[in-house]
């Protein structure tokens, strides 16, 4: 099976090459406090996160792409669900990250949202695909409305963080929500 690459007009969602995990150790190292133990840091998981991107896993990660824009890493996409996931058949979870506050406000994360969101309903049969994203980030919950995802309320204590349990929003769009807006995507 070849691997996913989603190309846009600005916007490029395709695997990781081996070159970029010094990269993506640093990124995530400069997320992570000295006295905070994060799994994502270690070079070996990244290492095999990176490898077998651009291909489903049986991991929690799903399928997982990097983001690029004008020959540049910005970030990563992944899309959870199906094969490994506790989700229902049919049933997708978005997750993304920008690399950078710079790529951030410039449309980048709609794109790939919108982009991502197309390749599940038109190629994994997807009939939902959600996003679920802390209730204090109006930057991804923009991402989410700008992109067609309708909001469906919040997820009290949803998400642990090292503060304790933090609230989320949950944003949907359903196969008949994607059939309505996809003409009006670029």
């Amino acid at each position: 099976m070849s691997p996913v690459v989603l190309r846009g007009e600005r916007v490029s969602l395709r695997p990781f090459r081996e070159g970029e995990l010094d990269r993506v150790l640093e990124i995530h190292r400069g997320w992570s406090s000295d006295d905070e133990i994060d799994d994502r840091v270690d070079r070996a998981r990244v290492r095999e996160r990176i490898m077998s991107s651009g291909s489903w896993t049986d991991g929690p990660a799903g399928l997982v792409l990097a983001i690029e824009v004008d020959g540049r890493l910005v970030g990563e996409m992944q899309a959870r669900g199906g094969r490994a996931q506790l989700l229902p058949p049919g049933v997708y979870e978005l997750g993304i990250e920008l690399y950078e506050l710079e790529d951030r406000r410039k449309g980048i994360g709609t794109a790939a949202v919108k982009q991502m969101a197309r390749y599940l309903f038109e190629e994994e049969a997807a009939r939902r695909v959600q996003v679920s994203t802390d209730i204090e980030n109006v930057g991804m919950r923009g991402v989410c409305e700008r992109a067609g995802f309708r909001f469906e309320g919040h997820l009290r204590g949803y998400a642990e963080a090292a503060g304790g349990p933090r609230d989320s929003s949950i944003y949907g769009m359903t196969r008949d929500d994607y059939e309505d807006l996809r003409a009006t995507w670029t």
